[in-house]
């Protein structure tokens, strides 16, 4: 196996061993939400404050504006010059 490899391989290996350390440190702070009585207690509320707006017809403006940034095709000329000898 060479160097680079190796290398390569202890790279993966500190990023997936940082990725689960940041999962599990995670996982632990989202256990933490409980009052006296050792039972978790969650609250929802629904607040609907669009006033019937289509939100996906301006996101599809969106992106049709920034159709003009993507780059162009470029259009190659060749010009070619023969010459022939003719006997």
């Amino acid at each position: 196996m060479k160097h680079f490899n190796i290398f390569k391989f202890a790279r993966i290996g500190a990023l997936v061993l940082c990725l689960t350390v940041l999962a599990a440190v995670a996982a632990f702070a989202q256990s933490g939400n409980t009052n006296g009585t050792g039972a978790n207690r969650i609250e929802t509320r629904t607040v609907e404050r669009d006033n019937d707006f289509d939100w996906g017809w301006l996101g599809l403006l969106g992106l049709a504006g920034l159709a003009g940034l993507l780059p162009k095709k470029r259009h190659v000329e060749v010009h070619e010059n023969r010459t022939t000898n003719r006997t």
